[in-house]
């Protein structure tokens, strides 16, 4: 079962230092399961990072690198043509029963016997007005879990945490826009989020308020992730079920002037929480590195079976790591999905990014200096370009 939280970020769980308590239900699950503290998705968009979970592999080798609608048509045919290996697909020519909560449809539909957000839709056009709230789509899971028969694999994506949290009741300070777009940093942001904030259904926040209103949009999703677990333990499910909670990529709510969007390559959009329960597994903190082309893998092995050589994972499963201390890389890489042709790579003290083109798709504006080099221990916020020239790491993504 995979649960998929959309943007996603751990800096705002009390699990990773977060004074406020907005995970509950996951710190129970962590107490006797796994956390991931260092878990990174290969980028920082949904599209992406989803086709890594379900290829294994890393967005420059499954051929998507941008989210939609800016996936290109020359990136969804290399995706077609590279693709070896479709976890879903796998899961049900094994005998699952393959349920996917979500809407985005697509070719993310492939190997699922059940892909719907909403009961009522039918039909190809499925692009909701509003996400489901949380509550709904557990509900709704919970329902497809309790048609027996099979075992089953779940993918459920929780869609709360996307600004701007509509589905999330939040009684904060009603301000003018003008008054909110006052604390914004620059024109093309200001524009941004200007836009943004103003939909339907919405109430104008200061920035302070939007992080509370992203607070409490984690702490609904949390109680529902807690209520889904009760579930799985009050039928027996819980300890043979493999169990993975994580979000797709992180956000930038306010940091580095750029105002709730996953858009940029710092720690906020591509350090994501990844919390788990393995069958058989003691409980487990791991400091690894892991990104989400590890999870088929992962899962593989779990289940038993053997990865194929004709699938040139590039993942590794985490179980070794997990068991055992081994770890399974000394460095991530990760694509911005958002901005035209952003890339990077890290240590765990050092990181560099390259900007060969970095248009920001979302707000036409740019949020990287062509090279960027950050020193981790020293400088985690990432505040200060040290750059200086091409070195190892640089060398490995240009």
């Amino acid at each position: 079962m995979i649960v998929l939280i959309d943007a996603f970020r751990p800096k705002n769980l009390s699990l990773f230092g977060y004074q406020k308590e907005t995970d509950k239900n996951l710190k129970e699950i962590a107490k006797e399961g796994i956390i991931f503290k260092n878990f990174f998705p290969g980028s920082n968009a949904t599209a992406p990072s989803l086709t890594s979970i379900f290829t294994g592999k890393l967005p420059k080798n499954h051929g998507i690198i941008h989210q939609f609608p800016y996936t290109t048509d020359e990136e969804v045919g290399a995706m077609y043509g590279q693709r070896t290996f479709w976890l879903p697909s796998f899961l049900k020519e094994k005998g699952y029963r393959t349920l996917a909560i979500d809407w985005i449809g697509m070719f993310f539909e492939e190997g699922f016997d059940y892909y719907k957000e909403r009961e009522e839709w039918q039909g190809e056009n499925k692009v909701p007005t509003h996400f489901s709230p949380v509550k709904d789509t557990t509900d709704l899971a919970i329902s497809k879990i309790k048609e027996k028969g099979k075992p089953f694999f779940l993918f459920l994506h929780l869609w709360d945490t996307h600004f701007p949290f509509l589905t999330t009741e939040y009684k904060g300070e009603k301000k003018d826009i003008n008054e909110v777009l006052k604390e914004i940093k620059g024109d093309v942001q200001k524009d941004y989020y200007g836009k943004k904030v103003q939909v339907e259904g919405n109430e104008l926040y200061s920035l302070k308020d939007m992080v509370g209103k992203y607070d409490a949009a984690i702490t609904e999703v949390d109680k529902q992730i807690g209520k889904l677990c009760q579930y799985l333990k009050s039928e027996g499910f819980w300890g043979n079920t493999i169990f993975m909670a994580l979000g797709d990529h992180g956000t930038n709510l306010t940091e580095h002037n750029i105002y709730f969007s996953s858009s940029s390559l710092f720690d906020d959009t591509i350090h994501a929480p990844f919390i788990a329960n393995f069958p058989g597994i003691k409980k487990a903190e791991v400091d690894g590195f892991v990104q989400d082309m590890d999870i088929a893998p992962t899962i593989l092995e779990l289940i038993g079976e053997q990865p194929r050589e004709e699938w040139k994972f590039d993942g590794k499963s985490m179980i070794n790591l997990v068991k055992n201390k081994k770890e399974i890389r000394d460095k991530v890489f990760f694509y911005d999905g958002l901005e035209e042709d952003v890339r990077g790579v890290r240590t765990k003290d050092r990181k560099v990014i390259f900007a060969k083109d970095p248009k920001c798709h979302l707000c036409k504006g740019g949020h990287h200096k062509e090279w960027e080099e950050y020193d981790l221990k020293n400088d985690p916020g990432e505040n200060n370009n040290i750059y200086s020239k091409v070195g190892s790491l640089s060398e490995l993504i240009i």
